[in-house]
């Protein structure tokens, strides 16, 4: 069976990942007749090793595991793509307008050091999946691009720059990743071009993630900030490398996520606020997904730069900003416009009348 077969055919089943990993030669798949369901992270200690997709909320939507049933690799022949396409911003809508204000006026108050707002785009356009897929992964070779479809979860496909925990019993990595900048001419802003909001926020991030590395591991290594590329975009970014017991994965999991570069600080102050404040559910978005595996070779992305299907004709897109002080609306708005641009300009590839 030809490549185009085997993905065209995934379409059908009931449970399945595709996902391509950062710099690698192949794609993945895994399908499976089951799903295993996860409510309570306690029993994470004694899952079945597999594909893990989480929401951000893990107390409101489950945690599915897709077991290693069915599983094959196809070759990956990298032929990057233009990631430039048509731009078009908006203003801030009055629903952002009103909720950006809430969010600031708790930081400036004090509240809160940090808070992420996210929003999101709905657009109406027939697009096959697999065919999105494919040319999310020409146009970024070096994000985790994956499809994820269950009858519980829903469809859902992204293109992650953000690493959330990688590594095995002898060591493991992470990063703190924080701070939007536009590329110029594709060139990637040096250290003193950052502002200083994008500096604290980022520091925020890589301290509450240490912070937590401490509380259950060994941190071994640290190195950054610098700043790093994604598509068009850049990012502060901080790599840190420690030592983890594999029976002590679960519980650092549940200590970093959602780590304050999606949620916020304090962290289950920030969790509440958002959940009652945002005028929309987060689910999957901003949660965690890819390879769970304790006692073996684990690599997990955040779910960022993603979208889902509403409806078969209906795509709903994600994107959201830190939230500090010296925010200002117009800014933050326009990061997730720009966020947004990811994958719709790999929409409007396929589709050129899309906006």
């Amino acid at each position: 069976m030809q490549k185009e077969e085997i993905l065209k055919s995934l379409i059908h089943e009931n449970h399945f990942v595709i996902y391509h990993m950062p710099g690698t030669k192949v794609i993945r798949i895994i399908s499976s007749s089951s799903l295993l369901k996860v409510t309570d992270w306690n029993e994470l200690t004694v899952c079945s090793k597999g594909f893990i997709f989480a929401p951000f909320y893990i107390d409101e939507f489950p945690t599915y595991i897709l077991t290693n049933s069915k599983s094959w690799e196809l070759p990956y022949v990298e032929t990057v793509q233009s990631t430039s396409g048509n731009e078009s911003f908006s203003f801030p809508d009055p629903s952002y307008q009103s909720t950006f204000k809430k969010f600031h006026d708790k930081v400036t108050a004090g509240d809160f050091s940090k808070l992420v707002l996210a929003r999101t785009k709905d657009i109406t356009t027939d697009v096959n999946p697999i065919e999105l897929f494919w040319n999310t992964c020409q146009r970024y070779p070096n994000a985790m691009v994956y499809l994820f479809q269950s009858k519980e979860a829903g469809t859902w496909l992204g293109a992650t720059p953000e690493l959330l925990l990688e590594g095995d019993a002898v060591q493991m990595h992470t990063v703190a990743l924080a701070g939007t900048m536009k590329c110029v001419n594709g060139t990637i802003p040096k250290l003193s071009d950052w502002s200083e909001k994008n500096k604290k926020e980022q520091q925020i991030v890589t301290d509450y993630i240490r912070e937590c590395i401490r509380s259950y591991g060994e941190l071994k290594d640290e190195w950054g900030p610098y700043s790093c590329k994604a598509a068009d975009l850049a990012h502060l970014k901080t790599d840190l490398y420690f030592r983890l017991a594999p029976e002590k994965m679960p519980d650092l999991l549940s200590l970093l996520h959602p780590t304050p570069a999606v949620c916020g600080l304090p962290k289950q102050k920030a969790l509440q606020f958002i959940k009652e404040t945002e005028p929309h559910k987060r689910s999957y978005y901003a949660g965690f997904l890819g390879w769970y595996e304790p006692y073996g070779k684990t690599q997990l992305y955040v779910n960022l730069r993603c979208l889902t299907w509403k409806q078969p004709s209906q795509i709903q897109l994600f994107a959201g900003g830190g939230i500090l002080h010296s925010s200002s609306i117009e800014n933050e708005w326009k990061e997730t416009e720009i966020k947004m641009q990811t994958l719709l300009q790999a929409i409007q590839n396929i589709n050129p009348h899309i906006q």
